[in-house]
């Protein structure tokens, strides 16, 4: 979605006119520098940010799956 402000999303800030993305029901929990800690859906899964670190985890609150993520290989790693 793209708004004609300032918008900051997830600790990460899009200038008017930069595509802001949808997260779903996705909420960051917790962080520490770039590692960020997720709870949402397991629909929303595909949903799930790729700019953090290595070490950052998403909980789905409805199957209870834990996702890992690496970023070397770039991947939501389910455990």
């Amino acid at each position: 979605m793209k708004y004609d402000y300032i918008v900051v999303q997830d600790g990460q800030r899009y200038k008017a006119g930069e595509d802001v993305p949808d997260m779903g029901s996705i909420v960051c929990t917790s962080s520490n520098g770039n590692i960020r800690n997720y709870e949402g859906l397991s629909k929303d899964v595909d949903k799930l940010p790729h700019y953090v670190g290595t070490g950052s985890s998403f909980i789905a609150t409805d199957t209870a799956d834990i996702y890992k993520y690496e970023k070397t290989t770039d991947k939501w790693n389910k455990w």
